[in-house]
């Protein structure tokens, strides 16, 4: 290696800027890491290395060599998009059935060669599940084994199968000599020499190369590509995967609920600026039970984006908007919140989500 890990990550600062874009509510500021001089110098990077004639030499030459299974995934390269390296692969025959990944960095003296691996990591489902239910996507933060909102548990599911790829170093025999006559390729062509994993895998825990959160980034990531997996995925650091629950399986209760809130939601969100035109983009969240001063929160934040409506949606329907609105009002002030939702208010808003266009958009009213 002619470079250590320290000299490694000075060049990687030179590139991606540290701490930038992390606030304080964990969230990203992707505006601002794209606004300072460090993303510019690595964009400018990328354009000039699409340029290069040695690239397109090679690319010629691997092309020739393995027709029908040479992928280049580096065509973005011109307009200062993803990566620091130039990237292709090569399908192997069906003795291996994989893909060999090449990519040489444009930042520093080295390449990279390998494969990708599945693993199958057992994790038990969370606590919560998802519905799709009028037209509307419901994730309930409730256990799909609770016999209140779930009228057939299926024990069956506490556990589920989650495969994940990761890039593997370890090539077969098979594909050894593959690598081998492509890899002394690219030595001759850029004077690089391959860079172990030992050294790429060392996190970078400051920056935030494309697709990682902070403490997420390798250098691989920064000097390569994010858009492989570096390390074998570890069980704990996988999420539990959720279920999918079939409005057929939801309780009365809880079909009288989301009854409720689908109505709301098709009222509110139209008027939202922010968020996509039309319901059907968002996701809603409930704990599986309707409260009355949360509804009349978001009733009165429907008064105040409907006074004047901002958005084309509620501009074309604020008429049928506000006497909704109006109506759901009145059975809310009525309702004394206990218990279940009033078997009015779930008729009422059954009968407005039945004519209401959830998913296209209304013409003005007259």
């Amino acid at each position: 290696m002619k470079h250590s890990v320290d000299e490694l990550l000075d060049i990687v600062y030179r590139y991606y800027p540290r701490g930038v874009g992390m606030m304080d509510d964990g969230d990203i500021d992707v505006q601002r890491c794209m606004e300072t001089e460090e993303h510019d110098r690595l964009v400018r990077a990328r354009i000039q290395a699409s340029k290069s004639g040695r690239w397109r030499d090679l690319r010629r030459r691997i092309q020739d060599g393995f027709p029908g299974r040479f992928m280049n995934h580096s065509l973005h390269l011109p307009g200062g998009g993803c990566d620091a390296c130039y990237s292709f692969s090569i399908d192997m025959p069906e003795s291996t059935g994989r893909t060999l990944w090449f990519h040489v960095s444009f930042l520093v003296p080295y390449y990279i060669v390998h494969g990708e691996r599945a693993v199958d990591i057992v994790k038990r489902t969370s606590d919560s599940f998802s519905v799709k239910f009028l037209g509307l996507h419901f994730i309930v933060r409730r256990s799909p084994f609770d016999p209140r909102f779930v009228a057939r548990p299926d024990d069956g599911r506490k556990f589920a199968i989650v495969r994940r790829e990761y890039a593997t170093f370890d090539l077969l025999p098979d594909e050894q000599p593959c690598a081998a006559w492509i890899s002394g390729d690219i030595e001759a062509t850029f004077g690089c020499e391959r860079m172990p994993p030992e050294m790429g895998t060392v996190l970078v825990p400051d920056v935030m190369p494309g697709l990682r959160l902070p403490g997420e980034a390798r250098l691989y990531d920064c000097l390569f590509t994010d858009h492989h997996t570096w390390v074998e995925p570890s069980p704990s650091d996988e999420p539990a995967p959720g279920v999918q629950i079939g409005a057929s399986d939801l309780t009365p209760p809880l079909i009288a609920v989301l009854t409720v809130l689908a109505a709301l939601y098709c009222i509110l969100w139209p008027l939202m600026p922010e968020l996509p035109r039309g319901s059907s983009y968002c996701v809603a969240q409930t704990d599986g039970f309707l409260r009355k001063d949360e509804l009349i929160d978001a009733l009165a934040k429907i008064r105040v984006l409907l006074d004047p409506p901002m958005t084309s949606w509620g501009i074309a329907a604020k008429r049928e908007l506000d006497a909704a609105t109006r109506e759901l009002e009145a059975l809310v002030a009525s309702w004394d919140g206990e218990g279940e939702p009033p078997a009015a208010m779930v008729a009422w808003a059954s009968s407005f989500l039945e004519s209401w266009p959830v998913s296209s958009e209304p013409v003005a009213s007259s």
